[in-house]
């Protein structure tokens, strides 16, 4: 089955545009994203929205998850995700959902008034965190539900880490261990 760019499905935007057109409307976008690779992801749907619906006519912002930390930071994302039309959630699957993110979720959805708009999620996954990645993307779908929001999820690959699967780390490890013992690893490990 051929996977499609959500951003290139037609009326991938439909879910914002249900509203109805008054004068001093403006598409209002909450974009959360992890760090500069999953804020470019992000990036691709302010900029489809822009081309769409004018410049003029959207109206977002941007929080990084680790800035949600702070209590006047969380308070805006909040407040904002609560008006929104259009949640973008760009994370990095493979890291799991901090516990900030899911603060800023606890604290807006039994809040949200509007039954209208989406939340666009980029999902960020590589081969060996699959499953987290998955418990993310069912995680992510939920809160959608309980929104009353249509959901989009574009999972983005990404290359397994370096540190994890390099082959002369794993030997080094394994000569650790029959050079030290079981007990010299581990005192070797917490030494560094």
């Amino acid at each position: 089955m051929k996977q499609m760019n959500v951003l290139e499905r037609d009326g991938a935007f439909d879910c914002s545009t249900r509203s109805t057109a008054i004068e001093d409307y403006a598409l209002n976008l909450a974009i959360l994203y992890h760090d500069a690779r999953t804020q470019a992801w992000a990036r691709e749907v302010y900029d489809r929205a822009i081309r769409l619906a004018g410049r003029e006519w959207v109206r977002a912002t941007w929080w990084k998850i680790s800035d949600l930390t702070e209590p006047g930071v969380l308070a805006g994302a909040v407040s904002t995700a609560m008006r929104a039309e259009m949640i973008v959630v760009a994370v990095d699957a493979s890291e799991g959902l901090p516990l900030p993110f899911q603060v800023w979720v606890d604290n807006w959805l039994p809040h949200r008034r509007s039954s209208t708009g989406c939340l666009f999620a980029f999902m960020g996954r590589s081969e060996l965190a699959s499953r987290r990645a998955d418990r993310v993307g069912a995680y992510l779908r939920e809160v959608a539900r309980r929104a009353r929001l249509e959901f989009l999820l574009e999972e983005r690959h990404l290359p397994a880490p370096a540190a994890a699967s390099s082959p002369l780390r794993h030997k080094t490890l394994l000569g650790a261990a029959a050079s030290f013992g079981a007990q010299g690893l581990m005192t070797a490990r917490y030494a560094r």
